[in-house]
């Protein structure tokens, strides 16, 4: 009963969206950088459960949670709590609780005990970054940061929102299942608990212990509107078919738990960075269509998104590789033409109800004079119209620390200086690559890698995709072979 009125809520929804909007607004709320890569999977926790706030934090103040903060920050409106066990008392505290579910041997000094396992809960920590979240191994450890502490802000960004939105806008035409990123994320996340005692016992430990009060289970609803099958071939669809795919039993069994965090924690990472750059690309060239005047299909569009993410071949010089200008520009550029399209289509839909077509609003976009004089002035570049979301895309893709016991090894961008690089490491294609495979231990050519990468925004030369492959000891075959070469899964 309560599924059957949340599918007529649905329905209900739909009837008050016309079909333009439908077809060429994409309904992503706007992004903001995130501060830590776990701060994704984190967010998605938080998006399922719920939490007592201490009733002691102050008027006006907001509980900001971080595993680790070297250094005290003032502020009117947060509480920031650490969440790592603090001092003697604290690990001797946290040390009783793991020994108590079952980690070390009854005579071991709970301290060590507690000292180990918090230091391999740490997750990357940024260059001059004051701060370090928990690695989220498993649904207790994702909850030891909230988005506010990652954020610093009273009230940021509903990443998790955002992030079920870029998966529904790649979810086959027609889908309706009831079960999104979080809920799939929760669900592997239960079964890896199911099958090892010793990260049960660590979740259980950091509930009971490192958490200020109880958590418990929120009721999610179904999303409102059926957003599926209007951008295939796209970064949403790779992010839905993958996703699906990695929080599977199959891959959930075959990897490591630190492994399956990293794997997953990438994948998300790609979908923010690459979908919001795919609609920066799309509101560009459905600009540079409407001020052709020529008829077109959104059909006919689609075909024409350039790379969403411009990769030039490794042997070019540092400063032709360099992308921070060219997408600076189209983000910017997106951004401000964002604003027009939503903006005439409220104008519109106020005239005409839900009742828009979308080669009515094309044809009708065409033939405004107003409206195509502020494209030509949005497609002049001039207007900073998304610093946010250049800096949500630059860091999502970026490398974060190269070097060091807490490094960040699944970036796909490098900063040297002033010159922003396509540069991924080897973790980053064993990822990419393994995922392109139906399933763990199984193979998949160069052909259908190329592919997938074409789908996300990208479009390398495929030698230095064969060099990647190499380099990570996936490849098998002769190079000579090109599309046909054999990739094979890294686990």
């Amino acid at each position: 009963m309560m599924i059957d009125s949340l599918l007529l809520t649905k329905i209900e929804s739909d009837k008050m969206t016309s079909d333009a909007r439908r077809s060429l607004f994409l309904s992503m709320n706007r992004p903001q950088y995130v501060s830590v890569p776990e701060g994704f999977i984190s967010s998605l926790a938080w998006k399922l459960f719920d939490f007592n706030e201490p009733p002691t934090l102050g008027a006006g103040k907001k509980l900001a949670l971080m595993y680790k903060v070297e250094k005290d920050t003032k502020s009117t409106n947060l509480s920031v709590t650490t969440t790592a066990p603090k001092g003697h008392d604290g690990h001797s505290a946290f040390g009783e609780v793991l020994k108590n579910s079952g980690i070390g041997p009854y005579n071991l000094d709970p301290i060590l005990i507690a000292t180990a396992v918090s230091n391999s809960i740490t997750g990357i920590r940024a260059e001059k970054s004051t701060m370090q979240a928990a690695s989220p191994l498993t649904p207790g450890i994702a909850l030891l940061q909230n988005m506010r502490g990652v954020q610093k802000s009273q009230s940021p960004p509903d990443l998790a929102g955002i992030i079920e939105t870029l998966y529904r806008l790649g979810a086959p035409h027609g889908s309706q299942s009831q079960s999104g990123v979080a809920e799939r994320w929760l669900d592997a996340s239960n079964r890896r608990l199911g099958a090892d005692a010793l990260l049960a016992a660590m979740d259980k430990s950091a509930k009971e212990n490192l958490l200020l009060s109880g958590v418990k289970l929120k009721v999610t609803e179904l999303p409102s509107e059926f957003i599926g099958g209007l951008f295939p071939n796209t970064p949403f669809t790779w992010f839905a078919r993958i996703w699906d795919r990695l929080t599977g039993p199959d891959w959930v069994d075959a990897l490591p738990a630190r492994v399956w965090v990293d794997w997953a924690t990438t994948v998300l990472r790609l979908a923010y960075g690459m979908g919001f750059l795919w609609e920066a690309a799309w509101y560009e060239t459905f600009a540079r269509r409407i001020l052709r005047g020529e008829p077109f299909t959104r059909e006919q569009l689609l075909k024409e998104i350039p790379a969403a993410l411009p990769w030039k071949s490794s042997r070019s010089t540092q400063s032709v590789r360099d992308v921070a200008s060219v997408l600076l520009r189209r983000v910017h550029v997106g951004g401000a033409v964002r604003k027009l399209v939503d903006s005439w289509l409220s104008t519109a839909e106020t005239k005409s109800g839900n009742l828009l077509a979308t080669e009515t609003a094309i044809t009708r976009m065409m033939g405004d004079g107003d409206f195509r004089k502020q494209l030509t002035v949005a497609l002049g570049g001039q207007m900073k119209a998304a610093p946010n979301t250049w800096e949500a895309v630059k860091y999502a893709l970026l490398t974060r620390d190269v070097a060091g016991p807490f490094a960040d090894y699944y970036g796909m961008l490098r900063q040297n200086g002033r010159f922003l690089t396509v540069s991924p490491g080897t973790e980053w294609i064993a990822v990419v690559a393994s995922l392109s495979c139906d399933r763990p231990g199984g193979e998949a050519n160069v052909g259908r890698l190329m592919g997938d990468l074409h789908e996300m925004g990208l479009n390398p030369q495929l030698s230095d995709v064969i060099e990647l492959l190499e380099r990570a000891g996936l490849a098998r075959g002769s190079a000579d072979a090109d599309q046909g070469v054999l990739i094979k899964s890294a686990f």
